[in-house]
Order: structure tokens, then C-alpha cells, then sequence
């Protein structure tokens, strides 16, 4: 096929770059480019107005063209185009290529399974050799590890470490039978990990509704010095009142009263299911507080304390409780008058004000601690002994039905005279590690069952748990009692409320 130079050259500058408007057959660059195998994608426009001019010249001959037609380095960087042709068809951009390079080559076969692994949880697992047909192997190396926060321990043929990246993720596992001289190629198998996410990082944190009546703060502590010990308190809204935007239901309040130098200690946990149960754990501790030290029950304070000073403890404690009965009744009744007229001002029932009930009354007298004890529904009040079992101040109110539990609102509590004195616990002891009320995020969560909470070593590893989280080895801080109430325990999500005195 015999084609005119020229006017080959006129077309593809034509075609490539709309220099010239002489009238041309544009099937001239499909000729050229059949009759010299050249693909159409290759011409350089630039480089053949270059070509144009040397072949013009007489300095290079049309023997050379094909050559001249496939060089494709410029000089310098040409300017980037003024617009981009969408219709254009475009192969996979090499920066692909680029990327597929640096990840893990998938080698045909099966994939070896090791085991789950957990984000942020320490991991160590073998790889089953045996179990896939690598019998007497030595790996040599496992590409991937470092990128999830793992190792491989050549000693031990384990992968550790506290994995980071969360998914399905491929390994490359480079090695070699045993048998084999050093000189022998690799061998490759890929390993398949999968990493659970952290559950803690799938809980999200959301703010209630600004315009809620009843508003509380997602946190509280507090700290005082009576006698010669502590007083720290901390309480936590829970992960699932946080993700369904909901106000912590829990509360506590801790007084010191001046004049009789007894300390009272009151904390509630509001009922999940009472819409208002926020205010009714509110309701009861300010109340109970502020009745307790009230003029008459002083006088009943005063006349236990006369009792337990000059008298054996263990033959009076029936009149002992007797003063406390009148204490505490009567601090619960007027805290249950106090709900209904909450109930009465916000269109509302006594029920949805719903909240358990934790008093302690403590003082200490001839050089000996007194401490009085008051219950109602889950949670926990326990003395904590140095090598004797807890004193547990109170039984859990576990209903008929799994997770049930029983409400100092319920007016069947109020009225069984029986009951309410029976639900009064006393110790009197030398000395004790720590006084504890606690709501049922930290009791379920630490004891699981009610037995355990009569078990002194479940009450040593909460101790140990809890002192871990304190800078001092002598006393508690509430800020840090605070923080540690975000401890992690699955299925365990509620309101956390704890008093310390220790």
C-alpha cells in the first residue's frame, strides 16, 4: 500500500491536534497505522511534528518512520490537558497496579484458618500446621502481621500481639519443608485471620433532649474526711442510657451531720422502665437525707447511740433497731409523699417515679464502728473485713421472674410494719477495709449471682480491681473512683453508683 508521507503527516496532525484545516481523508491514520502494525494509542502528536520537520528536511527517510512514530519521551513535563473526554474508554490506571503490589499476594489454594482474635485484646494463637498438611515446615516469614498489630515468634510458631484492625484479613506465610536444601525456591500459603471489632467501640454516646424535664448530669462524685477515714462517691450514666440518649437514673447523697457526728450515706437506682425514675432516685436520697437529722429523729439517733455506749451490743439490738426503725420509716415515708406530689404537679403516676433504696446510717462509738443498714430492691450494701467474710448489710429484693426486682415506691413495702423493721441490718465491728453501697451496675456486674455477694474473695477482687485505678495506696480519690466506673464488662450497661468509706 503505497500512502503519501506528507499527507500522512497533515492527517495526524489533524487528528491529534487540529492544526491544520486543509481538507484531508482522515482514514489515512487507520491506513498508516495497519500498514505498520502501529497502535493508534501510541502516536505522540508532538513527537511527530518533530518527525515532520526532519523527515521535510531530508534528515531522517520514511524507512525510518515506524521507529520515529513509536518514540514517546518528551524533553520535558507537557502541560496537563485543558478538559478530559468522559467517552474516552481508559484501562485500569496504573496507580492500581501500584496499590495491589504492596498487599498481600492471594497464592491459589485454601487459605489456613487461624483463630479469632479481638481488637485491643491480647492474642496469641498457634498455627494449624498439622491439622492443614505442613508437617515438619520451617516458615521462613508472614507478610501482614505488622499492619494488624501482630508478630510471628519463630521459636514458638505463635502470631501475638493486640491486634488494631478490625475484619477478615489474608496472610501470606512464606516457608519451606524441613528436608529441603536452602537453595530450593520458596513455598507460600496464605493464613486468614478474622478480627472481632471492639464492642466498646461500637457503642456511641447521644445527649437527651435539652427540653426533658427532670434534667440530671451523666456523672457525680464527691469526697469528704470523717474521723479517721474516707468518704468517696462516684456514679456514671451507662453505656445504654448514653446510646438511647437517656438521662443516668442513678443517684446518691452523703452528709455529715454537725451536730450528732453521724454520717448517712443514700443511693437509688431509678427503674429503667418509670420514665421519671431519674427524679424519683433524686426525690428519696435529698429526702431521707434532710429527714434523718430532722429534730425528732435526732432524738431517736441519740437515744440508740446512749444504748450501744453503756449497754451490751448483741443483748439491745432489738431496741437498738427499734430507734431506727422510727429513723429510717419514717425518712421513707415522707421521701414516698414527697414522689406523689411530683406525680400530682407532672400529670404522672407514683410508678413512673420508680427506684430502689440503699441507707446506711454510721458512726463510731467507743472506738468501735457502728454502722445501720437499710434495702430495698437490687444492688448492695457489704462491710468489707480484712480475713473475715463481708457483713452484708441486706438481702437482694430478687423478683418472681429473672431480673425483676422490687421498688421502695411499691406502697406493699410502706405498709408491712414486719417487713420494713426486718429490712433494718446492724454491725458493730473494731475495724473494717470498707463500707460499700453499690447500684446493680457494679453488683451484677462484679458477683453475677446474689450468693456471690456473701463471698469474701468476689469482694477481694473488686477491692483489687478498684485499687488499681487509685495513684495512692492510702486512700481513694472520687475523680479516679469516677473513671473507673467505665470499666468494661459484657451484657453489663446500666447506671454505675458506688460510696466508699475506707
Amino acid at each position: 500500500m503505497n500512502i503519501d508521507l506528507k499527507q500522512y503527516i497533515i492527517s495526524v496532525l489533524h487528528f491529534e491536534m487540529n492544526l491544520l484545516s486543509e481538507e484531508i481523508n482522515g482514514d489515512a491514520v487507520d491506513l498508516l497505522c495497519s500498514e505498520y502494525s502501529i497502535d493508534k494509542k501510541d502516536l505522540s502528536a508532538e513527537n511527530i511534528k518533530k518527525r515532520y520537520t526532519e523527515i521535510a528536511s531530508g534528515q531522517i527517510s520514511s524507512s525510518t518512520l515506524q521507529e520515529s512514530i513509536m518514540e514517546t519521551e518528551t524533553e520535558k513535563l507537557p502541560e496537563p490537558p485543558s478538559e478530559i473526554s468522559l467517552k474516552v474508554d481508559v484501562e485500569k490506571p496504573k496507580a492500581i497496579d501500584k496499590v495491589e503490589a504492596t498487599m498481600v499476594k492471594n497464592v491459589p489454594g485454601k487459605a489456613i484458618v487461624i483463630p479469632n482474635a479481638k481488637v485491643n485484646e491480647i492474642y496469641s494463637a498457634s498455627i494449624p500446621l498439622m491439622e492443614n498438611g505442613l508437617n515438619g515446615i520451617i516458615i521462613k516469614k508472614i507478610e501482614g502481621l505488622d499492619t494488624l498489630g501482630l508478630k510471628f515468634n519463630f521459636e514458638t510458631n505463635q502470631i501475638s500481639g493486640f491486634p488494631v484492625i478490625s475484619g477478615e484479613h489474608l496472610l501470606s506465610m512464606e516457608y519451606k519443608h524441613a528436608t529441603e536444601s536452602e537453595n530450593r525456591p520458596s513455598l507460600f500459603r496464605n493464613l486468614s485471620i478474622y478480627i472481632n471489632p471492639d464492642p466498646r467501640s461500637l457503642w456511641t454516646e447521644h445527649e437527651p433532649d435539652p427540653n426533658s424535664i427532670f434534667p440530671k448530669s451523666h456523672t457525680a462524685n464527691s469526697e469528704f474526711t470523717y474521723q479517721d477515714k474516707k468518704v468517696v462517691g462516684a456514679s456514671k450514666r451507662g453505656r445504654s442510657h448514653a446510646k438511647d440518649a437517656k438521662f443516668r437514673d442513678d443517684h446518691y447523697e452523703i452528709a455529715i451531720d454537725n451536730v450528732s457526728d453521724w454520717m448517712l450515706i443514700a443511693v437509688s437506682d431509678g427503674a429503667g422502665s418509670a420514665k421519671y425514675s431519674r427524679e424519683g432516685s433524686k426525690i428519696f436520697c435529698q429526702t431521707i437525707l434532710s429527714e434523718v437529722f430532722s429534730t425528732d429523729n435526732r432524738k431517736h439517733l441519740e437515744s440508740a447511740e446512749n444504748i450501744i455506749e453503756t449497754e451490751d451490743f448483741d443483748s439491745k439490738e432489738r431496741e437498738i433497731k427499734n430507734h431506727f426503725y422510727y429513723v429510717i420509716g419514717n425518712s421513707i415515708i415522707k421521701g414516698f409523699r414527697e414522689v406523689e406530689e411530683a406525680a400530682k404537679l407532672n400529670n404522672a403516676v407514683v410508678k413512673d417515679f420508680a427506684c430502689t433504696i440503699l441507707v446506711s446510717l454510721v458512726k463510731k462509738i467507743n472506738g468501735k464502728w457502728f454502722i445501720a443498714g437499710f434495702w430495698v430492691g437490687d444492688g448492695g450494701i457489704g462491710v468489707y473485713l480484712e480475713d473475715k467474710d463481708p457483713i452484708i448489710l441486706g438481702n437482694p429484693d430478687s423478683g418472681e421472674f429473672s431480673g425483676q426486682t422490687r421498688f421502695i415506691t411499691m406502697p406493699e413495702i410502706l405498709n408491712n410494719a414486719e417487713d420494713l423493721f426486718n429490712r433494718i441490718k446492724m454491725a458493730y465491728v473494731q475495724e473494717f477495709k470498707a463500707l460499700a453501697l453499690m447500684t446493680d451496675g457494679i453488683s451484677d456486674a462484679w458477683f453475677h449471682t446474689d450468693s456471690n455477694l456473701f463471698k469474701k474473695e468476689k469482694w477481694d477482687e473488686l477491692w483489687l480491681e478498684m485499687k488499681k485505678s487509685q495513684a495512692s495506696d492510702f486512700e481513694f480519690s472520687s475523680i479516679e473512683l469516677l473513671e473507673w466506673l467505665d470499666f468494661w464488662v459484657k451484657g453489663e450497661y446500666d447506671d454505675r453508683t458506688i460510696v466508699l468509706l475506707s
